[in-house]
């Protein structure tokens, strides 16, 4: 019996030479391919695991140079990670915080930054440090003046052996305005909480305040105004349900 046409392999189909080069430009192009892929990795952090904290804190750097700020933010962690004892990686996430203004976060990593280093006074260097940590107390009470939490701001600054003004006037006023909540005295209350908003609590960040400013304004009839500070509430939290239910009632009354 007469046998098929039997295939050819590739190798019997091209000539040896020109398979040869066919299987070395594969070879090469593969590795072209792995190389930019492994350039492509560098460029962009590569394995995270394996960088340094300073190099970490260098890519911050240039992520907040382009605005990049939750890359900057993810990197910053990663230096914490590596370094969680290094209070210079809690100061510069404060700092970011503090520009994406997640005030909230921002008190969080000062305070981390100020435990450290009050840790660490008793090791080399003591005198530097006890004069960065004095410094980073300083920044903490501003912020919390600047939250409307001046109560803790003036113990913050007695830890300190130091009087704020702003800080005690600050905490007075608030004081004030409790009382006069607390006694249903809302147009009392309404001027001294907006003084506190005005002249202290500066950074927007205080929904406790601006709730009861916001009821307050409400008890007296002055509904605008209970929907304009209720709406500043949402802005920042959104999920706040008890300052949707005050704003929605304010509204109903307009009707």
């Amino acid at each position: 019996m007469m046998s098929g046409p039997q295939l050819l392999s590739p190798q019997q189909q091209v000539p040896r030479s020109l398979w040869s080069l066919l299987c070395m430009t594969t070879l090469l192009l593969s590795s072209i391919q792995l190389t930019v892929a492994s350039s492509s990795d560098d460029n962009n952090g590569g394995n995270k695991k394996d960088l340094s904290a300073g190099k970490l804190r260098q890519l911050a750097e240039t992520a907040l140079m382009e605005r990049k700020f939750t890359d900057a933010e993810s990197y910053y962690r990663q230096a914490i990670s590596v370094e969680p004892t290094n209070s210079a990686n809690h100061y510069k996430l404060f700092n970011l915080h503090k520009r994406m203004r997640s005030y909230g976060d921002a008190l969080g990593d000062i305070t981390t930054a100020c435990e450290l280093l009050e840790k660490s006074e008793d090791g080399s260097n003591s005198g530097k440090k006890k004069n960065k940590t004095m410094e980073y107390k300083r920044i903490k009470a501003k912020l919390l003046v600047n939250l409307g939490r001046c109560e803790d701001a003036v113990s913050e600054y007695k830890s300190l052996n130091e009087v704020n003004e702003d800080a005690v006037n600050c905490a007075h006023v608030t004081n004030a305005a409790l009382a006069s909540y607390q006694q249903s005295d809302w147009s009392s209350a309404i001027q001294h909480f907006g003084n506190v908003l005005t002249n202290y609590a500066t950074l927007g960040d205080t929904p406790d305040l601006l709730y009861m400013k916001s009821q307050a304004e409400y008890n007296v009839g002055d509904y605008y105004g209970t929907i304009s500070d209720t709406g500043k509430i949402l802005k920042s939290y959104p999920q706040h349900l008890e300052a949707y239910q005050l704003r929605g009632e304010a509204y109903f009354r307009l009707n």
